[in-house]
């Protein structure tokens, strides 16, 4: 069975995800990596799961993000953005604002890129 990654994450976080996956038959596996994880008060872990429910995942954390965000109307492409310093212009991921990226603050909104 192939797996993906799907991240790292707080233990409690990934156990939320756990117990809602697992209601749509999608069980989740967590392991631990001294290079990636944590212990101590905040305990991360590694979460993975059986490729052949990539829609079913992908469509579960779209759904838990955008309820994070009610009232506001996200652009998933600003997102998407990638600060590029050695471009001649770069796009704010919170407003959309194009500008220099000499500039470390977006002169519209203010998101910091330093």
């Amino acid at each position: 069975m192939d797996q993906i990654f799907l991240g790292v994450m707080e233990l409690q976080e990934a156990k939320n995800h756990q117990l809602k996956l697992k209601a749509q038959g999608v069980e989740l596996e967590f392991k631990t990596n001294g290079k990636t994880c944590t212990t101590g008060c905040k305990v991360t872990v590694e979460v993975w799961a059986s490729a052949n429910h990539a829609e079913l995942i992908k469509a579960h954390f779209m759904s838990d993000y955008l309820k994070h965000l009610k009232g506001h109307e996200p652009n998933i492409e600003h997102l998407a953005s990638v600060f590029d310093p050695s471009a001649s212009e770069v796009i704010c991921q919170a407003c959309g604002m194009k500008f220099s990226p000499q500039m470390n603050e977006c002169p519209d909104c203010g998101l910091c890129y330093g």
